[in-house]
C-alpha cells in the first residue's frame, strides 16, 4: 500500500465504509483494515461512521434473509410444544389476558396476578403479559399460536443484534456471523422454546433498538431518533427489569469508542431509568424485583463462581441443558470454584491488557460481565444460575467469536476455512437447538428429565405432581406433592395444592387438615382460607364456612368470589338480607360475576320475587350460568314477567 493510498484511507475512513474505500482504490478490504489496526493505540476501535456511509443493501438483505431463515428453521419444531412451568399460571390459567378490559390491571398489578398467583409471580412485565392478550386474541389457548411469537420475536432480537454490531463496527461479515450465532445456539431455548421466556426477547430487543437510536443521535442528531430512543427504553423498562443495566452498557460504548457524552443525549434515558425506579418503590412499592434465597455471600461468590464454569461449558459445548439448575449452595472449597474463579481472573486480565487498544475484546468482554452482573447472585436473588440469563450477555462471546472468524476470512488463503469453520459451528448449534426443542414439548417428560439433573428441586416435584393432578390422577400426584414437601417443609403452595388433590379424590377432612395446617404456617394465605370455606359449606359447617371467607376477604377485599361465595353461606344459615347485600357487593366489582347473578335470581325467586328473579336470571344466563332444575322452576314466571312489563 502506497502512500496516497494511505492518505486516502485516512482522509475517507469517517465518511465511508472499508468496503467502499477499498472498491475506490482497488485493493483488498482486508489490507485496509490491517492499515487501521496498525496505528498506534487503533487496535480493533473503529471509527465511528458519518450519515451515509454504507456497507451495501445486498449485503444487508442477505444477511437479514439468513438471519430470519435460520431462526425460523431452528425453532420449527418447537411450535407443538405444551404449556409447561410457569406458562400454566401466565398464560393458561391467566384471565386477565382473555378480556382486553382488564389493561389496566397489567400495569398496577404483577405478573402472576391473572391466574391469583401474584405472591409467586411478583415481576412487574406490562409488555409481556401484553403480549400474551395479543396471542390470546389470535390463537385463544392454542399453544402453537405462543410458541411461534416467540420465535419470531427472537428472530427479531436476532436481527437487532445484527444491527447493533454494524452500526458499531460497520462490518457486515461481523455482524452477520454474530446475528447467526445468536440466532441459532441452543442455550437460548429456554428464552425461546418456553413461551414464558419470552421476557428476554423482548427486553433485548427493546434495549437493542434503544442503543442504537442513541448512537444515532450521537452521529446524526435527528430529533426523531429522541422519540424513538425514549420509546424504545420505556418498553424495554416494560418488558424485563433487566433493562435498568442500560445505562452502564450506554458507558462503555462511550469509553470503548472515545465518544464524548452528551447529558442533552443520555437524559431521557436517565429520566426513564430514575422514573421507573421511584415508581417501583412508591406506587409499586408492594412488588419485589426478585424472590431472594436466604444465602451468605460466601455461599452466593461460591455459586458465582461456579456458575462462571458452568456458563463457558454452556457456551463452548452446549450439552445436557436444562431448566432449574436450583437453590444449591456451595462451599468456597469446592471443585469448580477454583476453575471459576481462575476464568473470572484470566478474563479480567484480559479487559485491563486491551484497555489502552479498548478494542473489540475489550468490549465483548465488559459488555458480559455487564449483562451478566444483576444475575450474578452477588446480591441475593432465587438462583445461582439459569441458562436464559445467558441471553443479553452473550452477545459479547458472540461478537468474539464472530471476530475471530472474519480476522480468518481476511488472512490470504484461509477465505474458505473461516467459511467451513462458520458452517460448522452454525450446523452443530442448529442440530443441538433443534434436538433441545423436544425437551419443551411434554409437560411430564420435560419435569421427569429436569429431576435427572435437579433430584432436590421442590420445585420440579410440585410440578410434576401438578401436571399428574390435572390429567386427573390425583394418586400420583399426591406422592409427588408431599416429595417436594419434604425437601421444603415450608412449601405451602404444594400443601395448597395437596389439598385439592385430596378433595378430588373426596377425602374432605384430608383436604381440610391440609388446609387447617396451611394457615397455621402463613395467615394471610388466603386461597386457603377460600378452599376451607367451600369444604365447610359442603360438609354444611355454616358458621365456619362464613368465618373461612369473611378472613379471605380481610386479607384481600378484592376477592369477588369469595362475597359470592359468603352470601350463599348466609343464606345456608338464613340471613338471606345479607347474601342480597353480598351477592349485590360481588356483581358491583364484576358486573360479569355470573354466579352472583344467579344466586339473586334463586334468592329472589324463594322470596316470591319473581319479576326480580326472572331479570337476574336472564342477565346470568346471558352470561353464560345455566342451572337446569332452577329453569324448569323459573320458565312459567318469565313469560308473565315480560306481560306485567309491558
Amino acid at each position: 500500500m502506497n502512500p496516497e493510498q494511505q492518505q486516502y484511507i485516512l482522509e475517507n475512513i469517517n465518511g465511508k465504509s472499508v468496503e467502499a474505500i477499498a472498491r475506490h482504490l482497488g485493493i483488498k478490504e482486508c489490507k485496509i483494515k490491517r492499515f487501521l489496526e496498525r496505528r498506534p493505540g487503533r487496535g480493533d476501535r473503529p471509527v465511528a461512521p458519518t450519515a451515509g456511509s454504507s456497507i451495501g443493501k445486498r449485503n444487508i438483505i442477505l444477511s437479514v434473509l439468513l438471519i430470519i431463515i435460520l431462526g425460523l428453521a431452528v425453532y420449527g419444531n418447537s411450535l407443538s410444544g405444551e404449556f409447561i412451568w410457569d406458562d400454566t399460571h401466565l398464560v393458561e390459567d391467566n384471565v386477565y389476558i382473555r378480556d382486553w378490559s382488564n389493561l389496566p390491571k397489567y400495569f398496577t398489578e404483577s405478573i402472576g396476578a391473572g391466574a391469583d398467583a401474584a405472591t409467586v409471580y411478583s415481576f412487574y412485565r406490562p409488555l409481556q403479559i401484553i403480549t400474551y392478550a395479543i396471542d390470546y386474541s389470535f390463537w385463544k389457548l392454542d399453544v402453537r399460536g405462543y410458541h411461534l411469537t416467540n420465535a419470531l420475536l427472537h428472530v427479531f432480537a436476532a436481527l437487532a443484534v445484527f444491527w447493533f454490531i454494524t452500526v458499531l463496527y460497520q462490518d457486515w461479515r461481523l455482524s452477520l456471523f454474530t446475528g447467526l450465532f445468536f440466532v441459532a445456539h441452543p442455550m437460548h431455548t429456554e428464552a425461546v422454546s418456553y413461551i414464558s421466556g419470552r421476557a428476554d426477547s423482548l427486553v433485548l430487543l427493546f434495549m437493542l433498538l434503544c442503543f442504537i437510536f442513541y448512537i444515532k443521535i450521537l452521529r446524526e442528531g435527528k430529533g426523531a431518533y429522541y422519540v424513538l430512543m425514549t420509546m424504545s427504553y420505556i418498553l424495554a423498562i416494560l418488558s424485563k427489569e433487566l433493562s435498568l443495566i442500560l445505562p452502564f452498557l450506554l458507558l462503555l460504548y462511550h469509553y470503548t469508542f472515545r465518544q464524548k457524552l452528551k447529558l442533552k443525549v443520555i437524559l431521557p434515558v436517565l429520566a426513564v431509568n430514575v422514573s421507573y425506579i421511584i415508581t417501583r418503590m412508591t406506587v409499586l412499592s408492594f412488588l419485589r424485583f426478585h424472590v431472594a434465597i436466604k444465602t451468605t455471600f460466601t455461599q452466593r461468590l461460591a455459586g458465582f463462581f461456579i456458575a462462571i464454569t458452568n456458563y463457558i461449558k454452556i457456551i463452548v459445548l452446549p450439552l445436557d441443558l436444562h431448566m432449574e439448575h436450583g437453590n444449591s449452595f456451595f462451599k468456597l472449597t469446592h471443585p469448580q470454584v477454583g476453575l471459576g474463579a481462575s476464568a473470572v481472573i484470566a478474563l479480567f486480565i484480559l479487559i485491563f491488557k486491551t484497555k489502552p487498544a479498548r478494542n473489540i475484546v475489550f468490549f465483548s468482554l465488559v459488555w458480559f460481565f455487564i449483562a451478566l452482573f444483576p444475575t450474578s447472585n452477588l446480591y441475593p436473588i432465587n438462583a445461582y444460575m439459569a441458562e436464559h440469563w445467558l441471553y443479553l450477555p452473550s452477545i459479547g462471546i458472540f461478537l468474539l467469536l464472530a471476530r475471530g472468524l472474519t480476522l480468518l476470512y481476511q488472512e490470504r488463503g484461509l477465505k474458505q476455512l473461516s467459511i467451513a469453520a462458520a458452517v460448522l459451528f452454525l450446523g452443530f448449534y442448529s442440530y443441538l437447538t433443534i434436538d433441545q426443542n423436544s425437551y419443551w414439548k411434554a409437560a411430564i417428560p420435560f419435569y421427569k428429565r429436569t429431576l435427572k439433573y435437579a433430584n432436590k428441586s421442590s420445585r420440579v416435584y410440585f410440578s410434576l405432581a401438578n401436571e399428574y393432578r390435572r390429567m386427573g390422577q390425583s394418586e400420583t400426584a399426591i406422592s409427588y406433592y408431599k416429595k417436594a414437601i419434604k425437601i421444603r417443609p415450608d412449601y405451602w403452595d404444594a400443601y395448597y395444592n395437596l389439598g385439592k388433590a385430596y378433595d378430588n379424590l373426596d377425602k374432605k377432612e384430608d383436604a381440610i387438615s391440609v388446609y387447617q395446617k396451611i394457615i397455621k404456617g402463613d395467615p394471610n394465605f388466603y386461597s386457603a382460607y377460600y378452599n376451607l370455606g367451600n369444604l365447610y359449606y359442603e360438609s354444611r359447617r355454616y358458621d365456619e364456612a362464613i368465618g373461612a371467607y369473611e378472613r379471605v376477604i380481610e386479607i384481600n377485599p378484592k376477592h369477588i368470589k369469595a362475597y359470592n361465595n359468603l352470601g350463599v353461606a348466609y343464606v345456608g344459615i338464613g340471613q338471606r338480607e345479607d347474601a342480597e347485600n353480598l351477592f349485590k357487593k360481588a356483581v358491583a366489582m364484576d358486573p360479569k360475576h355470573k354466579m352472583a347473578y344467579g344466586n339473586l335470581a334463586i334468592l329472589y325467586f324463594g322470596q316470591q320475587k319473581f319479576d326480580l328473579a326472572v331479570e337476574y336470571y336472564e342477565k346470568a344466563q346471558q352470561l353464560g350460568f345455566s342451572d337446569p332444575k332452577f329453569l324448569q322452576k323459573i320458565n312459567p314466571y318469565r313469560g308473565k314477567s315480560r306481560e306485567f312489563a309491558q
